[in-house]
């Protein structure tokens, strides 16, 4: 019988480091580039169009990062594109790019705020004075929540974030990630 010897820690620990370490970077990569094609290149974004400001307390509402300038991120999550605001805040969008279905956005508090804030926040979707989505009261530390409804044949879009209570306000820098309009 010709036996193989058993490698050893060390043995495993070279092979690991040589071909193993570039195959999960290549596979990194590849996940993270299926991830951002998951976004259609038809879609459009919130903050790419030109949209009033109806109410902002506090801070501007600030294009693809946070109230403070950061990269946007509600819990883990890290986005390239949305809306930062500061509650109490309602931005309208006068005209709803034609032929598209759909708005879609995750929504939560950014995490430049900490856990331990009071910051609490209602996010509201409406369109044509209707309302068409309202999420669960939403604290600092929760995971993003999507939001996805159908806007076709609308004209107008108002995205809210409210205060849940007075208290609420401080801290309250919601984020609309990837704020889009969908074609499909």
């Amino acid at each position: 019988m010709n036996e193989q010897p058993i490698p050893t820690n060390t043995e495993f620990r070279k092979e690991w480091t040589a071909g193993r370490v570039a195959s999960i970077v290549l596979l990194a990569i590849l996940c993270g580039a299926l991830v951002w094609n998951a976004y259609s290149p038809e879609d459009i974004f919130f903050s790419d169009l030109k949209y009033e400001l109806l109410v902002g307390e506090k801070f501007e509402p600030q294009k693809d990062v946070s109230v403070q300038g950061r990269t946007l991120q509600i819990g883990q999550s890290y986005y390239p594109k949305g809306m930062g605001v500061h509650a109490n805040s309602e931005l309208n969008l006068r005209f709803v790019p034609e032929s598209y279905s759909y708005f879609a956005a995750e929504i939560g508090i950014d995490a430049e705020v900490p856990a331990d804030s009071p910051a609490a926040v209602v996010f509201s979707v409406f369109s044509d004075g209707t309302q068409l989505y309202e999420s669960p009261i939403m604290k600092p530390g929760m995971p993003p929540r999507l939001v996805y409804v159908p806007i076709r044949g609308r004209r107008t879009l108002t995205l809210k974030a409210i205060a849940a209570d007075d208290g609420a306000k401080e801290g309250a820098h919601a984020d609309w990630a990837m704020a889009r309009f969908i074609a499909r």
